[in-house]
């Protein structure tokens, strides 16, 4: 299995994917009025952000328009069953802005029978996980803030291509996209979520700052169980790059990374 540090969005020309990122320069994409002016409705933030989607879409060779993404659950509730999963198909391509289509869950999957149709999630620090199948020739997107790494999510994802789906692990090619680095991500006080003690192994180091958080070491402690063919994970660091919004930094009284990115794939 190999890991690398490098950020590039056509890694390997076997896979079938492009991914890409969208970041300040391509718009918000996020429909929270935190981020638009006061008096904007909801009418004009929802054009806001299809207008955005279009744009990252001409960029990228795909259209905004045929965009998915999943409304997940943040902490514990009913909503529903915890990694809970949806297959991609005929279904939900009744409208003509994907986008509209409500659904609610962890991770969403595509085979590459859909062609241009992508997969997406916003993120402001958090890592988007997104793993291709190159031999079955399908894919599946996951967000994982400190709530669902620390409820175990990055390994279901991969658990549930392997059992449910039936992938061989060295088949898989996993993207763990831009985040929120160790070096930048400081609590004041250890963080009352991170509960599950072999996730976060080595993972929270208690400095003269404060606890300084590694989510990409939470995530790995979850998956190195697994023979995967490649991880790739992206060099960026939301809450110093200057193009990337990040909820971090944001609270922390920088004003110019209020937003939301987002990271996704579709099928060349």
């Amino acid at each position: 299995m190999e890991i690398s540090a490098t950020f590039d969005l056509m890694y390997n020309m076997k896979s079938k994917i492009r991914i890409f990122e969208g970041n300040q320069k391509d718009g918000i994409f996020s429909s929270s009025k935190n981020f638009y002016p006061k008096d904007y409705t909801k009418i004009q933030i929802f054009q806001s952000v299809k207008d955005a989607r279009i744009r990252l879409g001409n960029k990228y060779n795909f259209s905004g328009l045929k965009m998915f993404q999943v409304k997940q659950k943040m902490e514990d509730n009913d909503v529903y069953e915890d990694n809970k999963d949806i297959f991609i198909n005929n279904l939900y391509m009744t409208k003509e802005d994907y986008f509209m289509e409500k659904i609610e869950a962890d991770i969403l999957f595509i085979d590459d029978n859909y062609k241009g149709v992508a997969l997406a999630h916003r993120m402001a620090d958090c890592p988007v996980l997104i793993a291709e199948d190159r031999k079955k020739g399908y894919s599946g997107i996951v967000h994982c803030g400190i709530y669902h790494i620390n409820r175990g999510l990055p390994k279901a994802f991969l658990q549930k291509m392997i059992e449910k789906y039936h992938s061989n692990p060295r088949d898989i090619y996993l993207y763990i996209g831009s985040h929120i680095k160790k070096e930048s991500y400081i609590y004041d006080t250890y963080p009352k979520i991170a509960t599950t003690k072999e996730i976060w192994k080595d993972a929270i180091e208690k400095k003269d700052d404060g606890y300084h958080i590694d989510l990409l070491k939470a995530i790995m402690n979850q998956i190195e169980e697994f023979e995967l063919a490649e991880i790739k994970v992206s060099g960026i660091n939301t809450a110093t790059d200057k193009y990337y919004a990040s909820h971090y930094a944001a609270v922390h009284g920088d004003n110019t990374k209020l937003g939301q990115n987002i990271v996704g794939f579709y099928y060349k």
